[in-house]
């Protein structure tokens, strides 16, 4: 009889997470094990966690302790086990696999056949009703885009991306253009951002072969695909640890696709590396690069040198609106930290303001999380919980004004 397994994301919103969580479902069924949707029906259960907030961390202790009394074994993956095995002990003795040793899980299952290392690929995941372009644009009629928006800048950004989509669509009629296709292109970072909890778990930066890249985007092209999200948790170190770069990986990818329609989705931009090299891309941000997620973090240059993060603010915006003006349907999702360590209102009001100038097209805020082994724990003062609940309130009314979805 077929043993039995059940993996796991709770509170994960990673799609590195979810993509290895796919890898081991794939995994465990080709090496004939049974993929159960129930943890009491589970001989194991492989638990993938993400530990970047400390919300996630508590959310997944608890979890933890609700199912202590589970019939089947527990395996505990992911970011958690590397970023607070201290925590982690608390509640759960067992065994650990950290994501930078992720292949590290065949010593818990020698039999296998099949190594995780011989596992293929995965570039999808059970994504719900997650949409390209997330956001109803496209959905909308032209007339509906002016009563919301009126005669603004981001009315017409919004008329030009649903022409873009309109065309990309017909033009790929019958392909694959509205699951987005995930292509991992490296693991770790290079990075020493001052806040970050996920580092140690992560490990350096281990880029894929260009060749081998090229390879693997040909055949998703092969198979219908359209619409590619680049990832990786540092994505714009790609190649220094292989004498090569984000920018040789983008060339030598325009090549692979020359005959095709295409479009691209940048997850983690470094807002140091845009800044430096939009201009050499100018043409891929003008056709092929029309999304990216960028986590500028904060609006205020003093908050940007404490968290470690070398970019200078003023410089960013204007790459920002050149790249808008480069190609006006180009999409910008962002992610800010509310309450770091020593914000002012005033750096508060820096934020708000780059928001304001630059009209991003979704927004993310975190409120900062604290972890005592980070350097920002040394950084004074602290920011209250109640003024960050009211800084939070005062982005979020910004934001409803803007008509910018928040996230």
């Amino acid at each position: 009889m077929h043993k039995k397994v059940y993996i796991s994301t709770p509170f994960c919103h990673c799609s590195l997470r979810k993509l290895e969580a796919e890898k081991l479902r794939n995994y465990f069924s080709i090496n004939n094990y049974t993929l159960v949707d129930n943890i009491e029906d589970a001989d194991f259960h492989i638990c993938v966690t993400c530990a970047v907030t400390k919300a996630n961390l508590n959310n997944h202790i608890e979890y933890f302790k609700t199912i202590a009394n589970s019939s089947g074994e527990l395996i505990v993956a992911g970011c958690l086990p590397g970023t607070n095995p201290k925590e982690l002990k608390q509640v759960f003795s067992g065994k650990v696999i950290v994501t930078k040793d992720i292949a590290d899980i065949d010593k818990f299952f020698p039999d296998f056949r099949i190594k995780f290392t011989e596992v293929p690929e995965v570039y999808f995941y059970d994504i719900g009703a997650f949409h390209m372009f997330t956001d109803d644009t496209v959905n909308q009629s032209y007339f509906n885009l002016l009563c919301k928006y009126g005669f603004s800048k981001t009315f017409f950004s919004k008329i030009n991306r649903k022409r873009q989509a309109n065309d990309f669509y017909r033009n790929n009629k019958n392909l694959n253009v509205s699951e987005p296709c995930f292509v991992k292109i490296s693991s770790g970072c290079a990075n020493n951002c001052t806040y970050c909890n996920i580092r140690d778990a992560i490990g350096k930066i281990k880029s894929k072969s260009i060749e081998n890249l090229c390879v693997e985007y040909r055949s998703l092209i092969e198979e219908g695909n359209r619409n590619f999200h680049f990832i990786a948790e540092d994505l714009c170190s790609y190649g220094l640890d292989i004498k090569s770069s984000l920018g040789d990986l983008l060339t030598a990818l325009s090549e692979v696709d020359y005959n095709y329609d295409v479009k691209w989705t940048l997850n983690g931009v470094n807002p140091n590396w845009l800044s430096h090299n939009y201009k050499e891309f100018a043409s891929l941000f003008k056709s092929k690069i029309w999304e990216i997620m960028i986590a500028v973090e904060s609006g205020s240059d003093r908050l940007i040198e404490l968290m470690n993060r070398k970019y200078v603010i003023s410089e960013l915006e204007e790459t920002l609106i050149n790249l808008r003006k480069i190609n006006p349907g180009f999409r910008i999702n962002s992610l800010f930290i509310l309450g770091f360590p020593s914000e002012t209102d005033e750096d508060f009001q820096s934020t708000i303001n780059l928001i304001k100038n630059v009209k991003f097209d979704s927004v993310t805020l975190t409120n900062y999380s604290e972890f005592e082994n980070r350097a920002s724990a040394k950084i004074f003062p602290k920011v209250d919980a109640e003024t960050i609940y009211e800084r939070r309130k005062r982005a979020e009314d910004v934001l409803k004004k803007l008509k910018i979805p928040l996230y």
